[in-house]
Parts: C-alpha cells; sequence; structure tokens
C-alpha cells in the first residue's frame, strides 16, 4: 500500500461491519510492531493489542461510524481528517477526528490520533442512559 491509498483503504474499513470484518480488512495493512495512539485508550503495540483497543472501542460504541472529510500526505506521513458519529443516550453524537499515520514498507507503523473528547463526555454526561456504558468502559 502506499501513503496515497492509505486514504481510500482507510474509509472503506470504516464502511465495513465492526469489529470482525472492520479488524479482518485493516490487519494485512498494519505492520507486526506497529503502535497505535488515541485519546481515552492506552497505547496500543502490536497487531494483538491494536485489535484489542478497537474491540473495546466498538464495545463501547458498536454503532460508531467514521466520515472522511480530508486528508494530506507528505512523504511517508498520512493525515486523514474524518467526523465520527456514535450514540450515546439513544441520540447521535459527533467529534471531528484527526489521524496520522506514518507507512513503511507499505504498512502502517504508527497512528496517532487527535481529538478533544471533551464535547462527547459532556454529550455523555447531559444523557443519564449513557451512563453505565461510560462508566464500565472506566472500569474495563
Amino acid at each position: 500500500m502506499t501513503p496515497g491509498e492509505l486514504p481510500a483503504v482507510f474509509a472503506a474499513g470504516w464502511a465495513l461491519p465492526k469489529p470482525d470484518a472492520f479488524l479482518d480488512h485493516f490487519r494485512p495493512v498494519i505492520a507486526p510492531d506497529a503502535t497505535f495512539v488515541q485519546p481515552m485508550f492506552p497505547d496500543a503495540r502490536g497487531i494483538a493489542a491494536i485489535e484489542d483497543m478497537f474491540r473495546k472501542l466498538f464495545a463501547l460504541f458498536p454503532d460508531a461510524s467514521l466520515r472522511v472529510v480530508g486528508s494530506a500526505v507528505q512523504g511517508d506521513t498520512v493525515y486523514i481528517e474524518s467526523t465520527c458519529t456514535v450514540t450515546l443516550g439513544r441520540k447521535p453524537a459527533e467529534f471531528d477526528v484527526c489521524d496520522r499515520f506514518t507507512l513503511a514498507d507499505g504498512a502502517i507503523r504508527t497512528r496517532r490520533s487527535f481529538s478533544d473528547p471533551l464535547p462527547l463526555l459532556l454529550t455523555g454526561l447531559r444523557r443519564p442512559s449513557a451512563w453505565p456504558r461510560l462508566i464500565r468502559s472506566r472500569i474495563s
């Protein structure tokens, strides 16, 4: 995979059912020793830890969807700007995300996700029916 191909691969993966088809799609393009960093989760190193992180994310937000807004490629670095939508308390909540990927030898070596989780957390606090799920996510 070239850096220029990653935005389309990323969008196609997010269009798939979660978590299994999503993980099956991305597994071949992630380097075995890759590192993924994102807010609200511990850093994940290696494919097993990355898969575990996404399984936890989709357990918390089973209907998570993502729409790519834009992308930029500079050498082996790819930036993908997206809008993520999840359901909290039976209502949708949206937040913006920017992912920075570094590729080497056709595979993702690093991913760092930048987002401000505060709007999502504030939305969750205003929707009491979402509290049990949010509390369980922090305990696990």
